[in-house]
């Protein structure tokens, strides 16, 4: 606000209120207090929300004329104004925020003082302004706040938030985002350029191919790639982000999200490897022990049975002993196999052909327990895996339903498909004997022999080799069971 001048002339007074009724009527809306004093603290105008404020502070009625220096000294609310009208009738226009606490609850109000001058420079009266911004004050820390906490949200998830302006080839950066990629704010321009050379040299392509795909809208932005930073240092980030475009459809901004995800991708890095490790040891192990486990059923063979009770006995309990080991490393050596699976060996696969070479497998069983096998697979029929998976997978769903049954209670089996979230589910549900999941037992029973029924004289091998196959196409599997009603068991595939 620029200082008032009152011209020299007629009844300055008047001029003064005609002057203040002008503002009056312009702040009268937001109920904010205006009033005006001459150089002797004589009220000369004032405005209905003033006149209110001295009555609520027990101040009398405000009237043109009466002296306002001793409302200042002893009221609370007015006491600022002291050293505001003072400088104002000096000839300093200022303005000051006070705060004023309640009960659980600060009120902010800005005063501003503006002197009135004659076109002499001779400061003859003050206008006060003042108006209630607490709501402004609140919004203001509010946002302050809501700023803090998404900058500690980003510091400890280690993601930050970027924004490109395709148009002026302009990116912004978060706070965290500098973090991430090592450099300070301010200290190099921030550009297409400037981004794609800090990406590592052998994923430069990739990146910028997935850009591209981006930008032409044949794909959504979510990519995992190395930076080179200064140093040599190397960190892995995923990228996630969206395209957006104009009235025309072509794309004008960027915007998405970096998280530094270096050390989750060493950690599945280090797994990978001590898999690796673990399958090396266990093929050594298999094959160092093939020919002692050979040498030893041949010895059992040629054994000249009959001669010696005592030795029968021993060299039987000798040929089980060393018949079960061989079929623990061939188990093992099947594992390991049905983890090796390689792309070239995935195809279409029809499930109701699958389940028609199956059902011939398992007829002796359908016949022995008179179970009741109902397919639907009209929803997906068709899915991309491997034959010979799916038919040792959909072999031991099946048989496992048959051999898990109710005392007295014939099987029924239902096999059925649908789409849910983009993937493919198989169902295999019975009526059968049920179990009571924990996390830990439903984990136990995919392990290596992990049975939890003692009902069957099986070695649990088969659930071990479904998850193991399941696993190996990129799948999932998951069951859900209640004692005495039947289990459901899911797998899950890529659509």
């Amino acid at each position: 606000m620029s200082n008032y001048v009152i011209k020299d002339f007629g009844t300055t007074m008047k001029d003064i209120q005609k002057i203040i009724r002008e503002k009056v009527e312009e702040v009268t809306a937001r109920n904010d207090m205006v009033w005006a004093m001459d150089n002797s603290y004589r009220l000369t105008a004032f405005n209905c929300s003033f006149g209110q404020r001295i009555k609520d502070e027990d101040c009398g009625e405000a009237i043109v004329g009466m002296d306002l220096e001793p409302i200042y000294a002893s009221c609370e609310f007015f006491k600022i104004c002291l050293e505001g009208c003072q400088k104002a009738l000096e000839g300093e226009a200022t303005t000051t925020v006070h705060m004023f606490s309640g009960e659980g609850n600060n009120q902010f109000h800005e005063f501003t003082f503006q002197p009135y001058m004659k076109v002499s420079k001779e400061v003859i009266g003050c206008c006060v302004w003042q108006r209630n911004i607490t709501k402004e004050v609140q919004n203001v820390l509010s946002l302050e706040e809501s700023e803090r906490r998404y900058k500690e949200v980003q510091e400890v998830a280690d993601v930050g938030h970027w924004i490109w302006d395709m148009e002026n080839d302009v990116i912004y950066w978060s706070d965290q985002l500098y973090a991430i990629w090592g450099k300070e704010k301010g200290s190099f321009d921030l550009n297409y350029d400037s981004v794609v050379g800090m990406v590592h040299p052998e994923d430069r392509v990739r990146f910028l191919e997935h850009l591209e795909e981006c930008v032409q809208g044949k794909v959504n932005h979510d990519i995992t790639h190395r930076l080179l930073l200064d140093g040599g240092i190397e960190k892995y980030i995923h990228s996630k982000g969206h395209v957006f475009r104009d009235a025309d459809g072509n794309p004008n901004r960027m915007s998405g999200t970096a998280q530094d995800v270096t050390k989750d991708v060493q950690s599945h890095q280090k797994i990978l490897e001590q898999n690796i490790e673990l399958q090396n040891f266990v093929r050594i192990v298999s094959h160092n022990l093939r020919a002692p486990i050979s040498n030893l059923l041949m010895l059992s063979k040629i054994y000249d049975w009959g001669k010696d009770g005592n030795n029968d006995e021993v060299v039987q309990n000798m040929e089980r002993t060393v018949e079960a080991l061989d079929n623990t490393v061939k188990d093992l050596n099947n594992s390991l196999s049905f983890k090796s699976s390689v792309k070239e060996k995935f195809s279409n696969v029809s499930l109701t052909e699958v389940y028609e070479d199956v059902k011939t497998l398992l007829s002796w069983a359908i016949d022995e327990t008179q179970a009741n096998i109902e397919v639907d697979f009209s929803e997906v029929d068709q899915i991309i895996a491997v034959k010979s998976y799916m038919s040792n997978i959909l072999y031991n769903l099946l048989l496992n339903a048959m051999k898990y049954t109710r005392e007295g209670i014939s099987p029924e089996i239902k096999a059925s498909t649908a789409e849910k979230d983009g993937r493919v589910l198989l169902q295999v549900s019975d009526n059968g004997i049920g179990m009571d999941l924990t996390p830990e037992r439903k984990a136990r029973i995919f392990d290596m022999y992990g049975r939890l029924s003692g009902k069957t004289r099986g070695k649990g091998m088969g659930l071990f080799l479904v998850k193991t196959q399941i696993e190996a196409m990129d799948c999932t599997i998951d069951v859900v069971s209640q004692k005495n009603v039947g289990s459901t068991f899911t797998v899950s595939f890529r659509k």
